[in-house]
């Protein structure tokens, strides 16, 4: 039952090739090689010659088998498919199929060549790849920071669902784009340049460390990020991948804490720390300008009367209000704080002269004096005994001028309080 091989087949390479081959007539297998046999899970070639092809095909490819085996003759980089062999697990297959025109037919019926190429391990490993890239994908659609490859002429190569989310842009809107297009103008200026840079000549290039930046969004809105980039290489182009992370809670933690740590809690003035700071300031500007400077200790007068009868929560109530009293009769420029208790302080800085502050310290006795509404529809009302330092006269440093400011503020206090003095007017009468 077996054919020769066609003489324009060189039967010896044939035997010896692991690819399935055979040559078909009318559908039907003519001729195979011990490859094929094997492929196809017989033992002889009498157990598969004069069967039809469509016999080893599995089920699922029926409605291609039907074309015709011409149809295949026409795909000339073949055609993937599953061969079914005898008593054995179906075999991915590329299938080539060739028209054999140097064989002589008296009935004119073309016959074929055709070559089964086993691609199951390729099968195999392309769909553990695409499992890989399936889980990696899964992995990258949940994480929140984004990640973005671009070239060394800085075109993004990649973005990830996180990246269109935190950016605002679908995907097909960034690829292929310049990376500037997410960040503001004044990081995007200096972008090319400093890449172009590193690239060209190895210049100094932050990779790897994570550095505090600022991305913008498609809506215009800037947020500070987090980044890190990589350099990797593919074939001679080099790319780099940035991880990306909004840190804007961060920050907004971050300021709330360093807000806590220089303010009150109550009434969310400076507080102490605050105001140390900004004397020291103050006072450096002040020797720069020579224009003087005052700072006015506030002890609250008839305060703790309140809380013993009132209540803390009324106490509370008024020294909110105490503040923003206190904040109307300064300018913007100038600080109020609180010490603590019923203790404030005012920073005035730049003044005309030195007389200014007692204006101010007038406005804030007369704003004190109006009655404060607290609990249940009561008024409380208190006073205010202030003491006035003036930078240079009565003290060059944080410590001299808070010293004289406390000097005035206890003579108030004993000369029948709700007013004012200056520590020069202390100064002069102790002399």
């Amino acid at each position: 039952m077996t054919n020769s091989l066609p003489p324009t087949c060189n039967s010896e390479l044939l035997r010896a090739i692991s690819n399935m081959v055979g040559v078909l007539k009318e559908g039907r297998l003519i001729d195979i090689n011990p490859a094929g046999v094997s492929m196809l899970g017989a033992d002889t070639p009498d157990a598969v010659l004069g069967h039809e092809l469509a016999e080893f095909i599995h089920a699922d490819y029926a409605d291609l088998i039907a074309l015709g085996i011409d149809a295949f003759a026409e795909e000339e980089t073949g055609v993937p498919l599953k061969l079914r062999p005898i008593n054995a697990m179906p075999i991915d297959v590329l299938m080539l199929v060739r028209e054999l025109t140097q064989i002589p037919d008296d009935q004119g019926v073309p016959s074929y060549m055709v070559e089964c190429r086993d691609i199951s391990n390729y099968i195999r490993a392309s769909e553990d790849a695409r499992r890989r890239e399936q889980r990696l994908a899964n992995v990258l659609g949940t994480v929140r920071d984004a990640i973005i490859t671009i070239d060394q002429k800085g075109n993004v190569q990649s973005i990830n669902a996180a990246g269109e989310r935190m950016f605002g842009y679908p995907k097909n809107q960034v690829l292929g784009q310049n990376v500037k297009m997410l960040m503001p103008s004044h990081y995007a200026d200096h972008h090319d340049h400093h890449l172009h840079a590193y690239v060209t000549q190895g210049n100094a290039l932050s990779l790897e460390n994570s550095r505090e930046l600022e991305g913008q969004h498609a809506n215009g809105a800037v947020f500070p990020i987090e980044l890190t980039v990589t350099e990797m290489k593919e074939g001679n182009q080099r790319l780099f991948t940035g991880v990306i992370r909004d840190i804007t809670e961060r920050k907004k933690a971050q300021d709330k804490i360093k807000h806590m740590a220089h303010h009150d809690a109550l009434t969310q003035l400076p507080n102490r720390n605050l105001y140390i700071e900004r004397v020291e300031r103050a006072i450096v500007r002040a020797e720069r300008s020579g224009k003087p400077l005052a700072i006015l200790f506030v002890d609250l007068d008839k305060f703790k009367p309140i809380n013993d009868e009132l209540g803390h929560e009324a106490g509370d109530a008024v020294l909110k209000a105490v503040a923003e009293r206190m904040l109307t009769c300064v300018r913007l420029s100038d600080t109020v704080a609180r010490f603590g208790g019923d203790e404030f302080v005012a920073i005035l800085e730049n003044l005309d002269h030195a007389d200014s502050a007692a204006v101010v310290a007038q406005k804030v006795i007369s704003r004190l004096l109006e009655p404060i509404p607290v609990a249940d529809g009561k008024l409380a009302s208190v006073g205010a005994s202030i003491g006035i330092s003036i930078f240079p006269e009565d003290g060059k440093t944080l410590d001299e001028l808070a010293h004289a400011a406390d000097q005035a503020m206890y003579a108030v206090k004993e000369s029948g309080r709700n007013n004012f003095k200056f520590y020069r007017e202390v100064k002069s009468k102790s002399a």
